[in-house]
């Protein structure tokens, strides 16, 4: 049953990485252009914002996927975290 939860944890994490590289890289270009489009700036904000969550998830499911490997007794705090 843990083998299932390790393989779910870093394909979360793998998936999660993957999200933050690409919101975080828009983000960071509409960042960079927002000198010649002002009406961006919500956007930008609701990306960075997004970053930050895939950010975390990505932190947590990292987090589990260590644990349930090291054979920690505090991965489930990670999972509950996730």
């Amino acid at each position: 049953m843990l083998r299932y939860l390790f393989i779910l944890d870093v394909a979360i994490a793998v998936l999660g990485a993957s999200m933050v590289i690409g919101v975080g890289v828009s983000a960071l270009l509409l960042g960079w252009y927002l000198d010649s489009a002002p009406e961006y700036r919500d956007q930008v904000l609701t990306l960075v914002k997004l970053t930050l969550v895939y950010l975390a998830a990505t932190v947590a499911a990292g987090l589990a996927a260590w644990g349930l490997r090291r054979q920690r007794s505090w991965h489930w705090l990670a999972q509950a975290a996730l």
